[in-house]
């Protein structure tokens, strides 16, 4: 009862804690000589990680800033998840509501589906390509540090001084080509980003559509009432002889009615220009990204096979510096 607590609690003694480290520990060295978990992926990047484990799990950083940055986007991704749905549902009833237009309802729906899934994967997409450049960036730079290393270990010993600067030309090398398809994949990124951008715009058109609707509905409201205060006092202002409040109901009947109206067309406008708007970014969309898609995809391919003959080059030159650890090569001992 006193481990569930403390495993619970914020404040956790010191034996607690060496016992649970220790506990942890024997369950890693038996995890590692697992015959499926022991060679899988994801246990190797665990354990490879060592002090950049807060690079991939923030919870667990050194820094405490982003510990604490780390737990405020937790907290703020639960918030948005429990309040989200409930807003969604609140702004789609008030649309089906007020929508008249089958085709603009339908374009909402699919619309708001889109943005959705461009706004979550276009920043994923250019943070990975940010990855690959720093990654290529870091490979350059440990190419240019086992290069002066392999000058200076080359001076006392040539033979001890080759491999570093064999793996530091195909480090050179591989850092390059990732640096290009960086540059590569961000140009190519240049449509999706653009449309990621357009979802800002594409969402406060609907809102202007929205308004309209309640502009319209509102004008059209008031000229009603008006309309019908009107029609029930005008027998009996006209037999009163109160021809002055007549006159004065009558122009603001004809004032609002003009004002419904206008209302009504300018309702038709912002339709009208956005259903042509959106289709003509669907348009331009489904040209660009499948030329992009297609860029990016060679791209790649590309970029694979070239980093694939860059360390094939590289595992050359090093057996033919040191032939001994040729053991394709080698010729059996003879009896």
């Amino acid at each position: 009862a006193t481990r569930a607590i403390e495993e619970t609690g914020a404040l956790q003694t010191r034996d607690f804690a060496e016992q649970r480290a220790a506990e942890v520990e024997a369950y890693l060295n038996t995890l590692t000589q697992h015959p499926y978990a022991g060679g899988s992926n994801a246990l190797r990047l665990f354990l490879a990680l060592q002090d950049d484990m807060g690079t991939a799990w923030p919870e667990v950083s050194s820094n405490a800033f982003t510990r604490i940055g780390a737990v405020t986007a937790n907290t703020t991704s639960t918030l948005t998840e429990k309040n989200l749905p409930a807003a969604m549902n609140h702004t789609h009833i008030t649309n089906d509501a007020l929508e008249d237009d089958a085709e603009l309802l339908a374009l909402s729906g699919s619309e708001g589906l889109r943005m959705g899934a461009v706004i979550q994967a276009v920043p994923k997409l250019e943070g990975s390509i940010t990855l690959m450049r720093e990654h290529g960036e870091c490979g350059g730079a440990v190419g240019m540090e086992l290069s002066k290393l392999a000058k200076e270990v080359e001076a006392t010993d040539r033979d001890l001084g080759m491999p570093f600067d064999v793996l530091s030309q195909g480090l050179l090398r591989y850092g390059r080509r990732q640096k290009r398809l960086a540059v590569e994949l961000g140009a190519a990124m240049t449509p999706f980003v653009s449309q990621y951008k357009l979802c800002k715009n594409e969402r406060a058109a609907f809102v202007d559509r929205r308004v309209s609707l309640q502009r319209r509905l509102k004008e059209r409201g008031r000229a009603d009432q008006r309309a019908q205060r009107l029609m029930m006092q005008q027998r009996q202002l006209a037999s009163q002889g109160q021809l002055g409040q007549l006159e004065r109901m009558e122009r603001d009947a004809s004032v609002s009615d003009e004002l419904a109206n206008d209302a009504v067309h300018s309702c038709e406008r912002v339709a009208q220009v956005l259903k042509d708007e959106v289709n003509r970014v669907a348009f331009e969309r489904r040209t660009e990204w499948s030329k992009s898609m297609k860029i990016l995809a060679s791209s790649l391919k590309e970029a694979c096979s070239e980093q694939r003959a860059i360390w094939e080059s590289t595992h050359d030159s090093f057996l033919q510096a040191f032939p001994q650890y040729d053991t394709q090569n080698q010729k059996p001992a003879a009896s």
